[in-house]
């Protein structure tokens, strides 16, 4: 069986000491704010990870949230005080 390759839609490169990435469809660049190559590396591969899979990028957020609060997604929405639960 033949593998699908993906080409990855954000590059990674290095401007003086901090590194960019680029967007290879648009070729817009952003500073990734950082000088450490591997975490250049990880916030490039967690950018095209939400490009691929947004909905899982959506629950990885969730379960960081509820880590750090357990009443964020308890499955209980609560009305606030004034409003109208109907």
């Amino acid at each position: 069986m033949g593998r699908i390759i993906m080409k990855s839609r954000f590059t990674l490169f290095r401007r003086g000491p901090a590194f960019y990435c680029q967007d290879t469809t648009t070729g817009k660049q952003a500073s990734l704010r950082t000088k450490d190559e591997e975490e250049a590396r990880a916030l490039l591969h967690a950018k095209n990870e939400a490009y691929r899979q947004p909905m899982l990028n959506l629950q990885i957020a969730r379960t960081y949230l509820s880590a750090s609060d357990p009443q964020i997604g308890d499955g209980q929405d609560q009305a606030r005080p004034n409003e109208d639960p109907a």
